[in-house]
């Protein structure tokens, strides 16, 4: 499952059960998804770009630990 892009009381959101980030003060922070996933409203990618524009990537530990990232290695 792909994170979601989210709208989390205004603030831009990704989310996936068990993970969620949210940009605030011009940075990814990692906050409770269960918080996100109750309170936010989900939008498309385009509507995402919409509202809040172009951000900076997330972090490369964002969604890491996902098993649909897992590679036969691990």
């Amino acid at each position: 499952m792909e994170p979601k892009f989210a709208d989390w009381e205004g603030i831009p959101a990704r989310w996936v059960p068990g993970e969620a980030w949210v940009f605030i003060k011009s940075e990814w922070v990692e906050v409770d998804s269960s918080d996100v996933g109750m309170n936010a409203a989900e939008l498309d990618e385009e509507s995402f770009f919409n509202v809040f524009g172009r951000l900076m990537a997330l972090p490369a530990i964002a969604f890491q630990g996902r098993p649909d990232r897992w590679t036969a290695s691990r």
